[in-house]
């Protein structure tokens, strides 16, 4: 994490550095215009935002300023780490470059959340590098791959890691992709106030600071339409069920029966009902975070479609197969899990009645790079007296199925029903723990009703099931299972 940090801290030089070189190949602007992002005529969007479609747009820089600005970015936050920090792992060479050469990738005992939240983060300001110099989607995250593999190749005296680098590289793109239109929306009009630009700033610095030291390029979104909520509610854990197959029961005391509140946040952006032009022009976010007095859990999805096939009859009826990008994680006491997936998704909404709608989405995918807790330590160091933990995470590959159906009656009446299950299978050559390896199952299924009882606040209920399964080889491995339900009520404010 302290590298993220480092990377946020010196942001701002690099950005410097661009606009540097921006003003020098940036003397006269192309004049362009933007396509007209609101394309539904039913959609009242403020003259000020439909203003922005007819701003000029500077043409896109060479692709050396996001070239040196990546290595910039690189330099920087490594001389940071060394001379402030004065980390071990900056203490790099040329004797280092050649090992790293020489030997390749590796696979790291890094913590969960610095390889599956700090690395994604870290790789989003790479990807942002080329998309505010005007690069489309695919040639910036060709950036971010560049600038992941210098990291690990020439900045670092570890290993390079080959999970950091798709991570990075993959995971930065999607999450600076998404954070660059949120940023970049917020500025969609000519004079956006104060407020807006901070937001802008906080949603991502660099995107921000590009905007407002070079201006905005082509291949810029603009605006989009968002739909988001946020939900505040509690309830109660029930159900709990934690075993080992061979273990006494009495061992297994980690119960999750408790009293929890919890927070749920829903962004779309975009139109889920229109071919799109570029990747990511339509995303979304899910993101959980359960508290109760003794356990905790968060879980995320972000999904973006990258290509799609459409066939639109009008707002409230469409026949959409796509191909998504995914990123899951859990963390908590449950389960830690962070999964990149690929896969081909039907999204179908149909009017059964006037008064009864109805939307089914279904997505099988394959999972390139994942991630999953392993459960064995406690019982190994029992066992095997000089065990040592190395690593608390198993690398892997698999299948993702993610399903919901939703229904909404005479306007007022959602009825919901999330369904998302991830089986893997631990990495070749991945393994840290004396050879363990074998499959994980991680799913979630959230069924919840609510009423609208004014008109952008609802009452709902949910049930919840959460459940995870590991299955090992080795006389020390046996199955492993843990499930548990929660009930509860909350309060959904949608914007």
């Amino acid at each position: 994490m302290q590298k993220v940090l480092s990377l946020i801290i010196v942001l701002s030089m690099a950005c410097t550095l661009h606009a540097t070189v921006a003003h020098k190949v940036n003397d006269s602007t192309l004049s362009l215009k933007i396509r007209e992002k609101v394309q539904d005529s039913s959609l009242i969007v403020s003259s000020e935002i439909q203003n922005f479609s007819r701003q000029e747009l500077r043409k896109k820089l060479p692709g050396i300023v996001p070239f040196l600005e990546v290595l910039g970015q690189n330099v920087l936050v490594w001389g940071w780490d060394f001379f402030v920090l004065q980390k071990h792992y900056a203490e790099i060479s040329p004797y280092i470059w050649e090992r790293n050469l020489r030997e390749g990738w590796t696979w790291d005992d890094n913590h969960w959340a610095i390889n599956f939240f700090g690395h994604p983060y870290q790789g989003s300001f790479y990807h942002v590098a080329a998309r505010s110099s005007g690069f489309s989607f695919y040639p910036s995250l060709l950036f971010s791959a560049f600038g992941s593999w210098t990291w690990e190749y020439f900045a670092e005296r570890e290993y390079p890691s080959f999970n950091d680098f798709v991570v990075t590289s993959v995971g930065g793109s999607l999450y600076g992709e998404m954070l660059f239109r949120l940023s970049q929306r917020l500025l969609a009009k000519p004079d956006p106030t104060w407020f807006e630009q901070s937001q802008s700033f906080v949603l991502h610095p660099l995107s921000f600071l590009h905007w407002k030291i070079a201006g905005p390029r082509v291949n810029n979104p603009g605006y989009f339409p968002i739909d988001f909520s946020f939900a505040l509610g509690g309830g109660y854990r029930f159900g709990s069920d934690y075993r080992y197959d061979k273990m006494p029961a009495d061992r297994l005391d980690d119960e999750w029966e408790e009293f929890n509140g919890a927070a749920t946040f829903m962004l779309v952006y975009g139109y889920p009902d229109r071919k799109i032009k570029a990747p990511v022009e339509y995303f979304t976010i899910y993101a959980r975070y359960e508290y109760g007095q003794e356990n905790q859990l968060f879980a995320m999805n972000t999904s973006a479609k990258l290509l799609n096939y459409n066939q639109s009859n009008h707002k409230h009826s469409w026949f959409d197969i796509g191909i998504y990008l995914n990123f899951d994680s859990y963390y908590g006491n449950l389960a830690k899990m962070g999964n990149l997936s690929l896969g081909v998704g039907l999204d179908l909404s149909i009017p059964i009645t006037p008064n009864i709608q109805m939307r089914y989405r279904a997505e099988p995918g394959f999972i390139f790079l994942g991630s999953a807790d392993f459960n064995y330590d406690e019982l190994l160091e029992e066992i095997i007296p000089d065990y040592e933990i190395t690593r608390e995470y198993q690398y892997n590959y698999g299948a993702r199925y993610f399903t919901s159906i939703h229904f909404k009656f005479f306007e007022k009446i959602n009825i919901n029903d999330r369904f998302n299950i991830n089986l893997m299978k631990t990495m070749p050559n991945s393994e840290p723990h004396y050879g363990a390896h074998g499959y994980d199952i991680i799913g979630t299924n959230e069924l919840f009703a609510e009423y609208l009882v004014l008109k952008n606040v609802a009452l709902g209920i949910r049930l919840d099931s959460y459940f995870k399964i590991a299955a090992y080889t080795g006389e020390y491995f046996e199955p492993m299972s843990r499930t548990f339900h929660s009930v509860g009520l909350y309060n959904r404010i949608h914007f």
